[in-house]
Order: C-alpha cells, then structure tokens, then sequence
C-alpha cells in the first residue's frame, strides 16, 4: 500500500476513533444516568426499607425488653404492634428484590421474624402462666400464714395458762420454735421465688427447693413431737399445713419448670434476634453493594445517597443501643454495658460523618436538632443504667441489713427463751416474758413480709405493695415499741436499740431501692420512648430533605449530560474538518517527495552506486536524501576494498592448506615410526622376557623371577600406552559417518564382546528397550559403550553384585544416554581429572588399564557434536551421561 493511502488510512482510522470515543461517552453518561434513575427510584427506597425494617425490629424487641422489666401489660400490647409494623415493611421490601441472593435474603428474613414472634409468643404465654401461678400461690399463701399463725397462738395461749414451769420449758417452748421455724422458711421461700422468677439470669433454684423440705420437716416434727399432746384443732392444722405444703411445692416446682423454659426460650431468642439482623444487615450490604455498582462514576454526581445512609444508620443503632440497655437492666450481664458503650461510640462517629456532610449542605439546623435529641436519648439512658446500678447496690445492701436484723431479732428470741427456761416466777412468766417472746416473733414474720412486699412491688410494679409495706413498717414499729415496753434489764434496752437502728437502716435502704426503681420504670417507660419518638422524627425529617435534594440532583444530571452530549457532538465535528484538511495537506507536502526518495533508492539498490538523490524539502525527508547519498558513497569505497580483500584472504588460504597438508603427512609419519619402530624393541623385551622365565627360571631365585614378571608386565602395559595412543591420534582424522546406526544393535554386540567379563563378575547388565538410530560412526560408538560398561565393570565393589543400567532420554534437539552403576563412586574433584589421558585414581596394581579409555571415550562424543559428563556419589555408584546429536549436520 502507498504512504499516501497509509497517511490517508491512519488520519481516517483515527477520526473513526475519535466519533467512538464521543459515542462511547455519550453511551457512559446515558449509562451514568440510567443507573442513577434505577438508584433513585427503587435502589435507595429498598435500602431505605431495609433500614427501616432494622429499626421496627429494634422498637418490637425494645418493647418486649421493657414489658419484661417492667411488667406492664401495655408494653405487650407495644411490642405487638410494633412487630406488625416490622412485617409490613418486611412486605413492603419485597417490590425491590428480583436477584437470587435477594430473594434468599429476604425468604431468609420472613422464616426468622416468624420464628421470633413464636419465641415471643411462648415467651409472652409462660410468663402470663406464672402470674396466674403466683395469684394462686398468693391465696394459699394468706391460708398457710394464717394456719401458722393460728397454730403459733395455740401454743402462746398454752404457754400463757400452763402453771408448770417445767412443761413451758420442755415442751411449748420447743413447739412453738418449730412453727417458727416453718414461718421462717416459708417467708424465705416465698422472697426466694419471687427473686428468682424477677432475675433473668440462670440461676440455680435448688436453694428454696431446699427449704420447701425443711418446712415440710418442721410441720411434721410439730405434729409428732415426742410427748406432746395437741388438739383435734392444733392437728388438723397442722395436717392442712402439710396437705398445703404439697400443692405449694407442686406450684414452686410449675413456676420453676416455666422459668426455666423461658430462659431456654430466651436463648432461642437471641440467637434468632442476632441471625436476623445479621441477614437485614446483609442486605443492606447487598443494596450498598447494589448502588455503588450502579453509580459507577456517576457517585461523584450526587453526595446525598451516603448521607441517607449516614442518617438510617444513626436511626438504626440509636433503636439497638437502647435495647442493649434494656437488655442490661434485665440480666444484670457486664457484656451488654460494654456493648452499649461501643455502640455509642460508633453513633458519635456515624454523627460526626453526617455532620461533615450538613455543613457543605448549609443544613447545620437539622445536624443540630439530632444531636441534641441524641444527646437526650444518652443521658437518658446514662441516668437509667446509673439508677439500676444504684438499684443493685441498695438491694445488696438491704439484704445484708435484712440480714442483720434478723440475727438480732433471733438473739433476742435466744434471750427470751433462756429468761422462760431459768425463770422461777409464773407470774413474771405469763405476764411479761410470754407475751414480750409472742411480739418478738411477730417482729420477725412482719419482717419477712415487709421484704416480701418489696420483692413483689418490684416484680409487678403494683402500687398497692408500696402502701402495705409503709403499714408493715409502722407495724414492726407498734411491735418494738410493745417489747419496749415489757423488757426488764439494760441488756433488752440496748438489744431494742440496735434492732430499732437497724430497722431505720432498712427501711432507708428499702426507700432508696424504690426510688431507683421507680426512676428506671418512669425512664423507660414514658421518657425515653418520647425521646426516640423526637429524635426519630428529626432523623425522618433529614432523609426527606436529602430525599428532596437526591430529586434535584436527578434533575440537574439529566441536565448535564444533555450538555456534555452536545459538546461531545461538536467536537467531533470540529475534529473531522481538521483531520480532512491535514490529509489532504499531507499527500501534496509529504508523499511526492517520498515518491522521489523511493524511487531513487529503488536506483541505488540495483546496484548503481553513483547515482545519487536531489530533494530539496528543507525538512526531515532532505536530510533522509542527503543520508542516502553518503551511504552510496561510502558503500562504493567499502565494495572496493571488499574486493581487494577477498582476493588477499584466498591467497593466504591456500597457502595454509598446504602447510595443513604437509603437517598431516608428518603426524602420519610419527604415527608410523611409533606403532613400527617402538613396538618392535618392546615386542623383542617381551619376546627374550617370556624366554628367560620359561628356560631359566629353574635358576633364578624368588626375586628375580619377580623382577621377570615386572619387566614382563611393564613391556604388556607400555603397549597398550602406546596402542591407546595410536587410537587417540587418529580418531580426529579417522571418521565414517553412516546414517540410521541401531544402537540396539551395537550395545548387543558390545555385549557379546564383553561376555566373559560380564560372567567372571557375575554383572546384572540392564538394557533398554528400543535404542534409536543415530547418524554416527558406529565402530566408534562401539568404543564408547564398551569403554564405560568396562569402566564399570572394573570399578565394581568386591562384596556387591554389579548392577549396570544403560539408558537414554529423547531432549529434543539430541539423544543423552548413560551408564549406571552401583560401583565405588568417583569423588567431585576428580570429575575432569578422569577425562584427562593416563590419569589414573588409583595405584597401577590396584586396577588394570593405562587411564587413556575416558580420554578416547570423550573425543569421540566431541567429534560427534555431543558432550560427556558425570554424576556420582562415592560409595554408592556413578552415573557417565553423553549426548549425540539427532541431525546428521550437527556431526
């Protein structure tokens, strides 16, 4: 093809590149727009849904975490309404999913919210099932205190009329400690389970177990006390305490067995709670992921969509932060604070994003209202897990001053009793020890029940327990002041103080315990739910006007691109004009002086190297003539003296072929004085050696005979020195080339040659099959295998039986065979030294042969065009390894 075309082509090629590249931009900002359309319209609501159905998730279990601390019925009623609102979006979410992974995703999250409202359901049923119990646990409970208080004033009536001091002490006494006892242990067991129903924590509940036993013991001691005599009414109370003792215990055992399905249910339930908002927090990934695929370049379009994001993820985690609380309040577990506090400060940064965004908006309004409604919602929360700390610490507290003061009220019962044991007085007895005994005991059943009403005030937050707790506190008031009264000594003054002190100190405790509660009840009950519902109409607020500024972003887009389209269209325009115009400039300025330049090269190339080229461009195709001209120039002056001196090289070479010649008839002279002149003596030293030990010998000592056979043996060795030496110098000159030489067929006659040998030494010669056929002197490939396989004949291990392996591998280009044997190894510093003539590793007796078999071996593989080389490891055997050429060229 011509330059000019060429020139042409290219220039036209390039301008069809150009209106590719304005319609591939084109076809890119169409594609930027409609992913930004499908962003717009169903990318961003779905994600925004998604969202959206984190945070209805969060409200329903917020309200099942608040009805389980708090108990109020109307948190129930909550949560159930907000789970409907959670389904709805859940269904409101299926109009965006059309992937596979989507519909997996959102199959994935109606399975689960099913499984949670089951688990809540069950949930909701076992604790309604337990309030029903403890009603009827209530009932029994006013019957059996009132038959323990009807038996213990059977006994005090006795007591009162009994004039025999020594049946007060021996008999009444021990009876009525034993109704006591049962009192005791039945106000223990109820404060126990009302305790362990009230904790969500995994606790054991053989401790009040146990005292159902031993109140049940007690009943029965009391009604078979040895020598006591009851009444028909004292009996049949006690026998209706002990038929009461079995349903109590079958209530317990209810309460219990459905306390501890609702743990199991509530690991269930959190279990279900993380893998569901695992899976929403996936699809929100899987929209993101969606979105940015989407956009492509066009993100740097609109900044609008991650603060969207921003402001879900804030609405989102502020909803699980406060369920976290909750979570914390209701099993008192340390790891769920911690979490909370990570929560928080995950939200400060989602805050600090967002507000990043706002002040380039100009929309610091909205930044501030969110932050001051957050700020609200944290100290709320702060106060509320302050208060429930507050709230344990006082509980702990009230059960040690709880404690105390029952050990003071039991040893002032201890003191009582000893005053009715060692008393002599009736009257003193029946007037003021029984009676200050009676009120004592009152004392302490009021106390047990006092702690009681707390324990139910803060399970089920009713009013009406606060109340009769103030009237069960004036009562133990009433009743320590009665024993004031009746006490004798300075010993029972200083025992009523302490037990008043105490008293103070627990109802302060008790105080302080409702006060916290009451301030954790009112926070999450009424002031933190107005506060999320203030913030998150602040948050929706925000999206819409994000959503809003998204809707003019859209617009001004669409606008952008119809204005980059039609600048692209221009410039393609402007683009085709120049680039006909620079073609046609081109052909008239550029290609007839290449024209002139082809032409006169085309002149210089036949060979007439005077011609010479005249342009006169004043450019780069001047100085491209001008370099032509010189390059004739000097290739006429180098042609010249090319051939003078070709012509002095031919001379010189047939003089040196001469000399060549004149030197091989010489080599071919010393080769024959050698094998005539040099034999000829040794053949007579050996021929007059062989006499002297064969017709003296009978007259020479033991000594000179040695001296015979070493002559002998050194005239046989010098000709073979000589021999090999023969062999050697005419291998260089000596070559018969013949193709397709089987070597299958020399190494079998090798082995033929070598059969004795093989046998005397009993040698395993391994052969492979199918040898190739080389193109190569076959007598001296003969050499070489029969050479090696001799070596390692020779070199076998004494107490071993020689293995030797011969092989081949096709490389390609060329044939490498070797020989493998299991002999004595040749150490790595010798490798080059064997190839070597007469080189020998070994003493002269120790081995036969003159050290020149190696030396022939690797000229004739050189003068084949291959090379020879060993692999060996001392002890164990060596490996020779030679290569020959596949091409009858390369020998």
């Amino acid at each position: 093809m011509r330059i000019s075309r060429k020139i042409g082509l290219s220039f036209f090629i390039t301008f069809l590149l150009v209106i590719l590249l304005g319609g591939v931009s084109i076809y890119s900002l169409r594609h930027i727009y409609t992913g930004l359309s499908q962003v717009f319209k169903k990318d961003l609501p779905a994600a925004r849904s998604t969202y959206q159905i984190a945070v209805s998730m969060e409200n329903a279990l917020l309200e099942l975490n608040t009805y389980l601390i708090t108990g109020n019925e109307n948190f129930k009623v909550s949560y159930e309404r907000s789970f409907k609102d959670m389904q709805d979006d859940i269904l409101g979410l299926k109009r965006f999913i059309f992937k596979e992974e989507e519909i997996t995703l959102f199959e994935d999250l109606i399975d689960l919210a099913g499984d949670i409202d089951r688990l809540s359901g069950d949930i909701f049923e076992k604790r309604d099932k337990i309030k029903t119990l403890f009603k009827s646990l209530k009932v029994i409970e006013g019957k059996y205190s009132q038959r323990l208080d009807d038996l213990f004033d059977f006994e005090e009536s006795k007591m009162s009329q009994e004039k025999d001091l020594l049946l007060v002490q021996a008999q009444y006494i021990p009876a009525s400690q034993l109704i006591m006892e049962a009192r005791s242990k039945f106000s223990d067991l109820l404060n126990d389970l009302v305790e362990y129903v009230m904790r969500y924590e995994k606790d054991d509940p053989l401790s009040f177990m146990d005292n159902l036993l031993v109140l049940d013991k007690s009943l029965r001691d009391y009604k078979n006390y040895y020598g006591y005599s009851l009444s028909d009414k004292e009996r049949f109370l006690t026998t209706e305490l002990i038929d009461s003792s079995g349903e109590i215990k079958s209530i317990v055992k209810s309460i219990v067995d459905l306390k501890g399905e609702i743990l199991r249910d509530m690991d269930f339930f959190l279990a279900k709670e993380k893998d569901f908002m695992g899976t929403v927090e996936k699809m929100i990934a899987l929209k993101k992921s969606g979105i940015s695929s989407k956009l492509g370049i066009g993100a740097t379009l609109t900044e609008d969509i991650p603060a969207i994001h921003n402001i879900s993820k804030i609405e989102k985690d502020v909803a699980e932060s406060w369920r976290i609380s909750g979570r914390y309040i209701l099993n008192s577990d340390e790891s769920f604070k911690n979490s909370y506090y990570q929560l928080r400060q995950s939200i400060d940064k989602q805050v600090k994003d967002y507000g990043r965004h706002v002040r380039l908006r100009g929309t610091e309004k909205f930044l501030d209202d969110i932050i001051e409604s957050d700020n609200n919602i944290l100290e709320a929360i702060d106060s509320n897990i302050e208060a429930f700390d507050k709230k344990k610490e006082s509980l702990l507290s009230l059960l040690s001053i709880k404690s105390s003061l029952e050990q003071r009220i039991d040893k002032a019962l201890e003191r009582n009793d000893s005053k009715i044991k060692e008393a002599v007085d009736p009257e003193t007895i029946h007037k003021e020890d029984i009676p200050a005994r009676w009120i004592v005991v009152k004392l302490k059943n009021e106390l047990s029940s006092s702690y009681r009403l707390i324990i139910n005030y803060l399970n089920e937050q009713e009013t009406q327990y606060k109340d009769l707790y103030s009237e069960s506190y004036f009562n133990m008031k009433k009743y320590l002041n009665k024993y004031r009264n009746l006490s004798r000594d300075a010993v029972d003054s200083a025992s009523i103080e302490e037990i008043e002190l105490e008293l103070d100190k627990f109802n302060a405790a008790v105080l302080d315990t409702l006060e916290n509660h009451d301030a954790i009840m009112k926070e999450r009950g009424w002031n933190l739910v107005k506060l999320e519902e203030d913030l998150r109409g602040k948050l929706d607020k925000a999206v819409q006007v994000e959503m809003a500024q998204v809707e003019k972003n859209k617009k001004d887009i669409k606008n952008r691109i119809a204005v980059i389209n039609t600048l692209i269209f221009l410039i393609i325009v402007v683009v085709a004009l120049i680039a006909i115009f620079i073609i046609f400039y081109t052909m008239n300025s550029i290609t007839n002086p290449i024209h002139k330049l082809y032409n006169g090269a085309e002149i210089i190339g036949s060979g007439n190297l005077d011609h010479r080229l005249d342009i006169k461009t004043g450019d780069e195709i001047q100085d491209l003539a001008e370099g032509f001209n010189r390059m004739a120039g000097e290739l006429k002056e180098f042609y010249t003296d090319l051939e003078n001196k070709v012509k002095e090289r031919t001379i010189q070479l047939a003089e040196a072929n001469e000399a060549l010649a004149l030197k091989n008839k010489e080599l071919d002279d010393f080769t024959y004085i050698v094998s005539h002149d040099l034999k000829e003596p040794l053949r007579g030293t050996k021929a007059f050696t062989k006499l002297l030990m064969e017709d003296y010998s009978n007259k020479l000592d033991k000594e000179g005979k040695e001296y015979l056979k070493t002559i002998l043996d050194s005239s046989v060795r010098m000709t073979r020195l000589i021999e090999d030496l023969l062999n050697l110098s005419r291998i260089g000159r000596i070559k018969n080339i013949e193709p397709d030489i089987d070597l299958s067929d020399i190494l079998l006659n090798v082995r033929k040659n070598l059969v004795y040998a093989l046998e005397e030494k009993k040698v395993d010669l391994k052969l492979t099959e199918n040898f190739p056929k080389v193109t190569c002197d076959k007598i001296r490939i003969s050499e070489v295998f029969s050479n090696l396989i001799s070596n390692a004949i020779k070199y076998s291990k004494k107490d071993v039986r020689p293995v030797i392996e011969v092989g081949y591998e096709d490389k390609g280009g060329f044939y490498e065979f070797h020989v493998k044997d299991n002999g004595i190894g040749i150490e790595k510093e010798y490798y080059d030294k064997v190839f070597q003539i007469f080189q020998r590793l070994h003493a002269k007796g120790e081995y036969e042969g003159t050290g020149a078999g190696l030396t022939i071996v690797k000229k004739i593989v050189e003068n084949h065009g291959g090379k020879i080389w060993i692999a060996s490891t001392p002890g164990e055997g060596s490996t020779f390894y030679f290569t020959l050429p596949k091409k009858a060229g390369n020998v």
